[in-house]
């Protein structure tokens, strides 16, 4: 009871002052959850780079009489770590390939969304006008056609590419950015420094390019940290479907694909690239999220 009083007749200035002992262990966890996020991504990044250098095996090298090797934990050789495929193919050595393909097609694919995806939110939360009703038609249109059928369609008429993989996730993508940057874009169109920049003479381009756009950044890098995971999956479950790069390519789609007959005796052919998967989509959410802490702390 006595604690209960003491509490109360403390001011609330200054118990915010003091700040609640939840905080430090808040801050804590977003931190160590970043650095986790960020120690993924790093690995992946090399493994990517230098995977011929750190694997010296050919990805595509056959070996029938080592067909199906399990990992060196469960009984397997160190020659192979990860164990190999139903050809005698090293995992370990196809798990790094597949990591360039997948990363670059999730960065490449990224990039390109949110330029376009940017672009188009800028140009209708500023501008509004036809330029908004043109942009949210389109975007509401993209929605309404789902991911697979949009896929389908393009591998249909243009065939099985790495580019055509690319095409199909800028365009499923870009509407994130563009709702998100619109709303932005349009809260901002009035801010004082806005009208103070505009009451100079400058021109509306600059107004974007100078005012508007450093505003929106944070928003931008958190969506994109967000989506490089969602590219890197899409592309896997079109490369599943075998509506993704062409077949010669190792990515970790295919390879869990090709890993689906022989699931109940080698697990770990299709074990390890879908650990692969959700590691890589884990690393980018974790970094996501810490970066949206860390703008939503330092806006407060």
């Amino acid at each position: 009871m006595e604690t209960t009083l003491a509490r109360r007749s403390i001011p609330a200035a200054h118990r915010q002052s003091t700040g609640s002992p939840r905080a430090p262990r808040r801050r804590w966890q977003w931190t160590i959850s970043g650095h986790i996020g960020v120690a993924i991504i790093c690995a992946l990044t090399v493994l990517a780079v230098l995977g011929p250098e750190l694997v010296s095996v050919d990805p595509d090298k056959q070996s029938l009489r080592g067909r199906l090797a399990p990992p060196f934990m469960f009984g397997g050789e160190w020659t192979h770590p990860l164990g190999t495929d139903q050809l005698g193919r090293d995992l370990l050595a196809r798990i790094a390939a597949g990591a360039r393909v997948s990363l670059t097609i999730g960065l490449v694919a990224t990039l390109l969304a949110g330029l376009f995806g940017v672009t188009l939110g800028l140009a209708s939360g500023y501008l509004g006008g036809r330029s908004d009703y043109v942009v949210t038609f389109l975007s509401d249109a993209q929605l309404a056609m789902p991911f697979v059928i949009v896929a389908i369609g393009t591998v249909a008429v243009l065939g099985n590419s790495t580019r055509n993989v690319v095409l199909v996730l800028v365009i499923t993508g870009w509407v994130a950015y563009a709702r998100v940057i619109r709303l932005q874009a349009a809260s901002l169109r009035h801010a004082p420094f806005v009208d103070a920049a505009r009451s100079l003479g400058a021109r509306e381009r600059r107004v974007i390019g100078r005012h508007i756009l450093p505003n929106v950044a944070g928003p931008i890098i958190v969506i994109a940290s967000q989506q490089v995971a969602a590219m890197i999956l899409y592309e896997a479950a079109l490369s599943y479907l075998g509506l993704g790069v062409s077949p010669g390519i190792i990515t970790w789609g295919g390879m869990v694909a090709d890993g689906k007959e022989t699931l109940l005796t080698a697990w770990w052919v299709t074990a390890i690239p879908g650990a692969a998967i959700a590691v890589t989509i884990l690393g980018m959410n974790l970094v996501g999220d810490w970066l949206q802490w860390l703008l939503a702390r330092s806006s407060r």
